[in-house]
């Protein structure tokens, strides 16, 4: 991190990163937040990658506004009820308690930046997570803590009534088949 007389820089690979759980597979990469010091309060930033078949389960936020640009990669996302194909360079908005939720159908992994305001999701995938230090191997794919829903629900995370169906809950994806007809159908 530079801190040159206020303004604050990243280099690439310069957050903390932390290996993410099933169904998730991949990493994410905390680049601002109220946590690390010196750093602005209220909203936090990171990089989130998927491999394919990862998956962000569908999920929504109680007072958070969840925005995400996509960098590299592809998905098929579930935004509020509604399937669609997300490529690389799509912009994204998820106010509160609005479901949304991404599986990487592609061949390539899905990259994408999120910022979440007021912050907290830090707290939950450093929570489940795992420290991704350099030079060590990649833990993945490995199950969900025990106490995943309890972290969810401490953080940045609703409940949902109804919970979310098949593929778009915590089950591991597999079979890449169970994703044709998703694809058929998104919009």
């Amino acid at each position: 991190m530079s801190d040159a007389g206020g303004f604050i820089l990243i280099r690439p690979g310069g957050g903390a990163q932390h290996w993410q759980p099933q169904p998730a597979n991949g990493w994410i990469e905390v680049l601002t937040s109220p946590r690390i010091g010196g750093m602005p309060a209220g909203f936090s930033v990171g990089l989130q990658e998927l491999p394919p078949l990862g998956k962000i389960r569908e999920h929504a936020h109680p007072l958070q506004t969840g925005i995400f640009w996509v960098v590299a990669g592809e998905a098929l996302g579930r935004l509020d009820g509604v399937v669609s194909r997300i490529p690389t360079g799509s912009f994204m908005a998820a106010p509160p308690h609005i479901r949304h939720g991404f599986i990487n159908h592609g061949a390539h992994p899905f990259r994408f930046l999120w910022l979440l305001i007021p912050a907290g999701l830090e707290d939950f995938f450093i929570g489940i997570g795992r420290p991704k230090l350099p030079g060590a191997p990649d833990p993945t794919p490995y199950p969900r803590p025990a106490d995943a829903g309890m972290i969810e629900l401490s953080t940045v995370f609703e409940t949902l009534d109804p919970p979310p169906p098949p593929p778009w809950d915590t089950t591991p994806i597999t079979d890449p088949a169970v994703l044709e007809a998703l694809r058929r159908d998104a919009t």
